[in-house]
């Protein structure tokens, strides 16, 4: 069983000093928790929060890849012996920026990163970040961890490509609005059935000057089934899985077999 720890987090706009005091907290909080987290997980912009407007002078926000929010979220992983979804950070690389997450082990050594691949032109997100182009799947002493940010939860193609790379489970980092709260539930457990595994997806409350977002921080498991779910509140939400599961409904319901990948080359062909 792998014990999971999502913090709901209410960010404060283009404040990290308070971000960071109140991530320390609800880290601290987790780890008093009954069943102690082997893994946290942060919403996407954990530390700023982001709007239309960052997005057009994104280098102000912007920070190195080895930069005070990853630093600090480093710190926490050592100290509390677990391992960290580092939300999203704005992180410049040597050809460009991109929108970030970072996987960080128990010892606080960042093992893998994931930029954003589909990027939210309708509000401008393509303006300062480069799309991601990285699918690779984790294998870690906890399983096989694939991870995607926010909008790629629309597009099915992603999920698909980490199903066939035997990932056991997809971690979502997100900053999800109001109203879209059906759309959030639904696609995240399309994704779970479909790709017959886990998905974990945590994202933030609270308002920018976007708008306001939704929280209902899901754990799913390869039925479709809800396993933990949050409220619309800041809040730690916890819940454990078990990847012998995902064998169990592929040895049941053989999608993976019955697939007809020569057929779909005519289905996607683009005018």
């Amino acid at each position: 069983m792998i014990n999971i720890a999502m913090l709901q987090t209410d960010i404060r706009f283009c404040d990290p000093e308070y971000n960071f005091r109140n991530v320390e907290k609800l880290f601290a909080e987790a780890m008093e928790k009954p069943t102690r987290p082997d893994i946290v997980i942060l919403p996407e912009d954990w530390s700023c929060g982001f709007s239309d407007e960052m997005f057009r002078n994104m280098e102000k926000y912007v920070e190195p890849q080895n930069g005070p929010s990853v630093s600090f979220l480093c710190n926490l992983a050592k100290k509390y012996n677990v391992w960290v979804v580092a939300g999203s950070i704005a992180t410049q690389f040597s050809d460009g920026m991109r929108n970030t997450t970072f996987l960080i082990n128990r010892e606080g050594e960042i093992v893998g990163d994931y930029s954003k691949m589909h990027l939210y032109s309708d509000m401008d997100e393509n303006v300062p970040f480069l799309n991601g182009d990285k699918t690779e799947v984790y294998d870690t002493e906890l399983g096989k961890l694939a991870f995607m940010i926010c909008y790629d939860i629309r597009f099915a193609e992603l999920a698909r490509t980490y199903a066939l790379k035997k990932a056991d489970v997809i971690i979502v980092t997100s900053d999800f609005p109001n109203p879209r709260v059906n759309h959030w539930k639904t696609l995240l457990t399309a994704r779970a059935i479909e790709n017959q595994m886990f998905v974990v997806a945590c994202n933030r409350v609270g308002a920018s000057p976007m708008g306001t977002y939704c929280g209902h921080s899901l754990i799913i498991d390869p039925w479709g089934d809800i396993i933990a779910e949050g409220g619309r509140e800041q809040e730690i939400v916890t819940g454990s899985i078990d990847f012998t599961q995902t064998a169990k409904v592929r040895d049941l319901i053989h999608v993976f077999r019955d697939r007809q990948p020569k057929s779909y080359h005519e289905l996607i062909k683009e005018n």
